[in-house]
């Protein structure tokens, strides 16, 4: 008897699941806002942002890895010039990362005419990887290879569940390269000083 009730049982604890899972998305799927943040959730993520390096050195340490990046293409393909594009961004962060007075800083564009031979692509990709894990951005997700465009992007767990985490990307077609950085959520280093 045990054996035909168990699927019974598991069926009927998926449904009630489902149910749960869709009336607590069903706000964000009609278009309502979320709902606020708990206070718990709040501090636990001023508590991480605290214990990670102010927002300004975030941003040094990530734009020289992007100049780095930049530089080991450069060694591969000596005719790359690269030059900034757009300007710098400053944005809040998002969850409950937006009521810690952290911010988002997206790094101006490195762009640069001329591509990587196909076969060079693999080697560069691993030491854009390493590059990128020195900030953090240690996850790469599943690069885009259909010749002769390439696409890699190397994205950090820091605030990820809010998508307030560091992303290093590198996109290059047959006629340029550009290498885009968004530092994750990180306090200025006045919101970190004592009052």
């Amino acid at each position: 008897m045990t054996g035909p009730r168990w699927p019974t049982v598991a069926l009927r604890w998926s449904a009630v699941l489902a149910v749960a899972a869709w009336t607590g998305g069903c706000a964000t799927l009609l278009g309502e806002p979320a709902p606020p943040p708990s206070g718990e959730e709040i501090a636990a993520a001023a508590a991480e942002l605290a214990g990670l390096p102010a927002s300004e050195v975030a941003e040094q340490r990530t734009a020289s890895v992007v100049e780095e990046i930049a530089n080991a293409a450069s060694a591969i393909e000596p005719a790359l010039r690269w030059i900034r594009s757009e300007g710098r961004a400053v944005g809040p962060c998002y969850g409950p990362c937006a009521h810690t007075g952290g911010r988002r800083v997206v790094l101006p564009r490195y762009r640069a005419d001329g591509s990587l031979p196909a076969g060079a692509w693999p080697g560069f990709q691993e030491t854009a990887r390493a590059l990128a894990a020195s900030v953090g951005a240690t996850d790469m997700l599943p690069s885009a290879a259909s010749s002769p465009d390439r696409y890699v992007t190397f994205e950090g767990s820091d605030g990820a569940e809010w998508d307030s985490n560091t992303e290093l990307s590198v996109f290059t077609d047959a006629r340029s390269m550009t290498i885009t950085a968004t530092v994750g959520c990180r306090l200025p280093a006045d919101e970190r000083s004592p009052r």
